[in-house]
Parts: structure tokens; sequence; C-alpha cells
């Protein structure tokens, strides 16, 4: 198991390093290194997990990322041409109830790749999000996406309440 996780990681590496340098032969070697320094580092920056991510539910959440980029993307524009800048920014102690650090990284991820918000760290189970709009609105947007991060990755989130701010 943990072998066909290290060929899997070292693969996705060395596929990189191929598209990155254009497959270059001069590159190779050094390439080499690189792609085990990268499975080394990533098995210990991201241990295997015991569960499993559902491959089709990562990708079905491509789409929606897609869409909810477009309508923050979209928001963040109007609030900024907006005469009044109609933004009540702020940060949210929202704690996280996934389970392992994997899908926490993957959580903060999404989180910072949308527009008006900026995972800016975890502290055991609370991550501290910077927010142009501190709501009710925006903390039950952060559980949504921490459910669809939990279904992918094939994990129940643990009991608490979440979306309080700080």
């Amino acid at each position: 198991m943990l072998a066909v996780i290290i060929a899997k990681r070292a693969a996705l590496f060395a596929l990189a390093w191929l598209i990155l340098t254009g497959a270059a032969p001069g590159g190779l070697v050094v390439g080499a290194a690189a792609v085990i320094a990268a499975t080394a580092v990533s098995l210990k920056l991201l241990p295997p997990s015991p569960r499993q991510a559902k491959v089709w539910a990562l990708i079905a959440l491509i789409p929606g990322f897609l869409w909810r980029s477009v309508l923050g993307g979209a928001d963040v524009a109007w609030r900024a041409l907006h005469p009044k800048l109609p933004i009540h920014p702020g940060w949210i102690d929202y704690p996280v109830t996934l389970q392992d650090g994997t899908a926490r990284a993957m959580f903060g991820a999404q989180t910072s790749l949308l527009p008006g918000t900026l995972s800016a760290g975890l502290e055991g189970a609370t991550m501290r999000i910077h927010c142009l709009e501190v709501s009710d609105r925006t903390r039950d947007e952060l559980a949504r996406g921490e459910a669809r991060v939990a279904r992918a990755l094939s994990q129940q989130p643990e009991s608490g309440e979440n979306g309080t701010d700080g």
C-alpha cells in the first residue's frame, strides 16, 4: 500500500518536472533528484491517510469551485467599484471539523482561492480566515465548503458547531 502511494506521488512529481522542463534531456539527472526529494518531503508533510479520496468526488468539486470563483470575483469587483465600498472586513475563527491534515489543508487552500476569503492559519482545530464580508452568510458558505471537502475525502466531520467569529 505504502509502495503504491510512493510510486503515485513520484510519478506525479516526475510528470510535473517533465512538463516544466519540456522533457529536456539535460534536466533528467537534476529532475530525478528533485522527484526523490519532493516525494520524501510530501510523505513527511502529508503522510498517507487510511481514508481514500473519492476521485470522482474530487473531480466533481471543480465545476462548483469554478462557479463560486466567478460569483465571488463578481461580488468582489462589485464591492470595489461601488461608490460606498460596501465591505465589512474582518476575521472569522472557524472551528474546522475535518479530521486530518490533508483535508484541512485542502479546505484552507479552497478557502484562500475563492475571492473575498483568505485562510491565514490553523491553530489546533480553529482556522483563522480573513473575509471581506464577515456575516452569517460567509460562515454558512465556509460550512458548505468544508462539507464538500469532507464528502470528497470520505470524511465524517467531528461533532461541533461551526462559524464563530473572533
